[in-house]
């Protein structure tokens, strides 16, 4: 290739005493430059590096046939293995007595800085594990929120034994959510009794629960309309967060031509049982047209307040507790599991699911 490079066409004479060919300045500026770059592209194919990446002394160091190792990874993690061994050698030994479940006796000596180190998850999800068993106590709590009720719409009666179930299969801080469904009592058809709660599988984060795109469907449901969603939040909002209006009207939408499944904008609601401290509160809202039209638009799902939202995307309307009735529980056939949150791969909106009658898994039950 140097040879072409120094001879680009049969016109090109080399005097018989002379090593270099006879070149006119401009053509030795332009051979200059291409046996650069060939040197250069030798050097990068032969290191496994990006000539690119080069610095000009190093462009230099190469070209005048310096010996220059390429970036090694090992090399480098062979020197900080050597520093740290360095390191090392001034640490002083820890001796540590423990025992066992056995009453056995364990010395143990330790001199490296990895060994002396307690392990720290980046999740901490042991914590939050162990600050859900409390949760419980605040179904002793409870307080729905009866401020700005709207007059015209339905009251939606929630039975004691499905809401106290939910909040204690619950995480403090990730969210987690169900479906409603119920029926009106005889003769008052402005009323909404909740008697049965859908867990689907579903993962979540501490401001949106993602669910499949799939409605519940079981002969148990045949004879109960769909009346919304409930879910849970770690902190109480003011107001329906814009992520759950969203979700709302896109769960509308997907159900408009669906006869058996479908959701009415003016009879489903989102209940939301928040986390305050030492105590659970509840609150209902329905969308607005004005908040149905937004929420189908939205493609913003981390913003706190995206474009276009506004109070009138929804309205508060009237939610009591009951003890005079009890609900029901439906989960997935595959033994109850709903909580995907630490198998999320698994988990997919297109994901097809089953139905039966029990009681849900905790959050942190050994099979999620």
């Amino acid at each position: 290739r140097a040879k072409i490079v120094l001879r680009p066409d049969k016109s090109t004479v080399t005097e018989p005493h002379h090593l270099w060919p006879t070149l006119t300045d401009e053509q030795w500026i332009k051979v200059e430059n291409q046996l650069k770059d060939l040197i250069l592209a030798d050097y990068g194919k032969k290191n496994n590096v990006n000539v690119a990446s080069l610095t000009a002394s190093e462009i230099r160091d190469v070209i005048l046939g310096m010996e220059i190792q390429a970036p090694s990874q090992q090399r480098q993690q062979i020197a900080e293995i050597e520093k740290q061994a360095r390191e090392q050698t001034q640490l002083t030994a820890v001796t540590t007595k423990t025992q066992n479940v056995h009453g056995d006796e364990i010395v143990v000596t330790t001199t490296s800085n990895y060994e002396s180190q307690a392990f720290k998850s980046k999740t901490e999800w042991r914590q939050r594990a162990i600050a859900a068993q409390n949760l419980p106590l605040r179904t002793k709590h409870l307080y729905v929120t009866s401020d700005d009720i709207s007059d015209t719409a339905h009251t939606y009666v929630l039975p004691k034994n499905l809401l106290k179930q939910f909040i204690a299969i619950a995480d403090p801080r990730t969210q987690i959510a169900g479906y409603l469904y119920g029926v009106s009592p005889a003769g008052n058809d402005q009323v909404k009794e909740v008697h049965s709660i859908v867990l689907v599988p579903q993962w979540a984060t501490h401001l949106q629960v993602h669910l499949p795109d799939r409605m519940p469907s079981h002969e148990y449901l045949r004879d109960l309309e769909p009346l919304g969603w409930i879910h849970t939040m770690p902190n109480e909002l003011s107001h329906l967060s814009p992520q759950d209006v969203t979700i709302h009207s896109r769960i509308l939408a997907r159900t408009a031509d669906k006869a058996k499944m479908r959701w009415d904008g003016e009879r489903t609601v989102v209940m939301t049982c928040a986390f305050t401290p030492g105590s659970c509160s509840l609150t209902a809202y329905k969308l607005t047209p004005v908040g149905f039209e937004w929420g189908r638009e939205n493609m913003d799902m981390t913003s706190s307040s995206p474009d276009g939202f506004s109070p009138a995307c929804f309205e508060r309307v009237q939610m009591l507790l009951s003890d005079r009735f009890m609900g029901f529980f439906m989960v997935p056939e595959d033994d109850g599991v709903w909580n995907f949150n630490f198998m999320g791969s698994m988990h997919r909106a297109d994901m097809t699911y089953g139905l039966q009658l029990d009681v849900p898994r905790d959050f942190y039950d050994a099979m999620h």
